[in-house]
């Protein structure tokens, strides 16, 4: 496979965002009085958030997720990049190859943790949550980004962590590379997330670098 234009997603494939988010909701439940171990935790607000309102019904969920965030801000400086990513990105952009990214995250948020470590020269294109109407699953922030970019969906590949970013970029006609390193096994199902069907998968951040084969298609 060859491709001239690759879209990344932050959460949990760029910025390890996962483990504050995980970290944040500990802390928030704490003060409310409920006390749960993380893969409890990944299980119920991660893998099967949206069941989460009928297992918690006495929880205030915006007053929950505005202290969740909070959280997440204040303790960005923490954040860790997985591993191989700078160098990936530099050699995808020294290949000529053009790089977007697309997160259902804050532009406050994104651009923050892109800062921190120096990343946001790497992307011609970064469309956030709060720049579309409706958010992965739905496909309208890949094909925002390709009428950004000018990009033909033939020559394009998403990598993300999850399920939405497969069904998203299959609905916006793009390929997919599902990236499944070890330190998200415990925020999601492999076997699920592969229920998907990407075009691709990987398990560490430097094998995209065989999947997009970004050098031989701009020769």
């Amino acid at each position: 496979m060859k491709y001239r234009t690759i879209i990344f997603d932050w959460d949990g494939t760029i910025g390890m965002t996962l483990h504050l988010w995980l970290a944040g909701f500990r802390e928030a439940l704490h003060t409310h009085g409920i006390e749960l171990g993380d893969r409890e935790i990944a299980e119920d607000f991660f893998s099967n958030h949206d069941q989460s309102y009928l297992k918690y019904p006495h929880i205030d969920f915006d007053e929950l997720l505005d202290e969740v965030r909070a959280y997440v801000h204040s303790h960005l400086e923490t954040l860790r990049l997985y591993d191989g990513v700078q160098d990936v990105l530099e050699q995808i952009s020294s290949s000529g190859a053009t790089m977007a990214l697309v997160s259902s995250s804050t532009r406050q948020l994104v651009e923050r943790g892109l800062d921190l470590h120096g990343l946001g020269e790497y992307f011609d294109s970064i469309i956030c949550g709060d720049d579309v109407t409706r958010h992965k699953p739905h496909p309208e922030p890949f094909l925002q980004t390709l009428s950004a970019i000018d990009a033909l969906p033939e020559d394009v590949l998403i990598v993300g962590d999850s399920k939405v970013d497969v069904i998203a970029g299959k609905a916006a006609g793009l390929d997919t590379c599902l990236f499944l390193p070890l330190e998200n096994e415990m925020f999601y199902d492999f076997e699920d997330l592969m229920s998907s069907q990407p075009h691709a998968t990987i398990t560490q951040m430097t094998d995209i670098l065989d999947v997009v084969d970004c050098l031989s298609s701009n020769e």
